[in-house]
């Protein structure tokens, strides 16, 4: 640096903390809970007693990802349809167990995460499982990130990359090694490893899919583009089997079986729409649109027919899910709103930040 030269300050990477001695006891407990609602409902798990409760959380905003660590003693962690609905958080979760581990089901399989495993969350469906006390580090990376980038998102939630597995062992060593670096970093170099660190994880995966057996490739490469038109023409009125065929030059019968895992074409398409008039019945704006342009925008013939198919999915109502979104705002305890109202931002502007 040349005599006289005054260094550049670069800005930090934007961090929330809860301090230990804020996430004790009782009251502790309805804090750490409060803060973690958007990614979990928790509650005690067996015996265990809220008075004494001691947990921990750290959140680095990294960009396009949020870095996490996290700790507590054993607990129950869910997420039920209500919990989508409320929270509309449409991203996945990369988490690794330094201490302790959980079991439980995530969607219909089986999850079971011991020490040094990597286990990856779909959080657009549903998990519930039981923690032993426990310290994890965790990556909450924007769907729109990481499933272009792997053959078979699908089939993400749930998925275990043991400790003992190669590339189990690579993840875990990057996990470590961002956390440790992270207060060395300032914003813009955080921004650019929350690429490098999306990449990959998606090449561990990817890699770890590909051993549960043959990839059908140009298969899985023709479902991705149709499921990347599907999202762009999520508001197009004629959007259906149809439309989507004449596009792709494909027969129906053909169209159907390469949607059959995912439970047909018509309902990946109702799925995805859905998610869309989630987000814009929770998302705060000044002029809240009604139910029913919201409704008709995402191309549901009516109000009562969208009412339906949306308690099919999230078990409550459109109406509920716009009522709890702002009564979760509104009902924080004042000393903890900030942290709260924070942090759920920080996980619901990855999503407009992939837009």
């Amino acid at each position: 640096m040349a005599s006289g030269a005054v260094p550049v300050e670069r800005p930090s990477i934007p961090m929330l903390s809860l301090a230990p001695e804020d996430a004790s006891g009782r009251a502790g407990f309805v804090r750490w809970r409060k803060i973690l609602s958007v990614l979990f409902e928790a509650g005690p798990a067996g015996t265990a007693e809220e008075a004494a409760f001691a947990g921990s959380m750290t959140a680095f905003h990294l960009g396009s990802l949020l870095m996490l660590r996290i700790g507590g003693p054993a607990v129950t962690l869910r997420r039920t349809n209500a919990t989508i609905a409320r929270s509309a958080v449409d991203h996945c979760m990369v988490q690794l167990y330094l201490d302790g581990g959980c079991t439980g089901m995530a969607g219909e399989a089986t999850a079971v995460l011991r020490g040094g495993d990597i286990g990856i969350l779909d959080l657009g469906r549903p998990l519930a499982v039981e923690t032993s006390a426990f310290r994890l580090l965790a990556l909450v990376i924007p769907r729109e990130a990481l499933a272009p980038l792997v053959t078979a998102p699908e089939a993400l939630h749930g998925l275990v990359l043991p400790a003992d597995s190669a590339v189990g062992r690579l993840l875990n060593d990057h996990l470590c090694s961002l956390d440790a670096q992270l207060p060395a970093l300032d914003a813009a170099a955080a921004m650019a490893v929350a690429g490098g660190a999306a990449g990959l994880v998606a090449a561990c995966v990817g890699s770890a899919l590909d051993a549960r057996g043959p990839v059908d490739e140009p298969r899985g490469a023709l479902l991705d583009r149709i499921k990347r038109f599907i999202e762009m023409n999520l508001d197009a009125p004629d959007l259906g089997g149809e439309l989507i065929c004449d596009s792709f030059g494909l027969s129906r019968s053909a169209l159907y079986r390469l949607f059959e895992p995912l439970g047909g074409v018509a309902k990946h398409v109702r799925d995805r729409r859905l998610a869309r008039a989630l987000n814009d019945l929770v998302t705060p704006c000044p002029e809240r649109p009604r139910i029913a342009d919201i409704a008709y925008h995402w191309g549901f013939g009516s109000e009562a027919s969208f009412s339906r198919a949306f308690r099919a999915a999230y078990g409550i109502s459109p109406g509920e899910a716009r009522d709890s979104a702002e009564t979760m705002r509104r009902t924080a305890p004042k000393d903890d709103m900030a942290l709260e109202r924070i942090f759920h931002r920080w996980i619901g502007s990855l999503t407009s930040q992939m837009g």
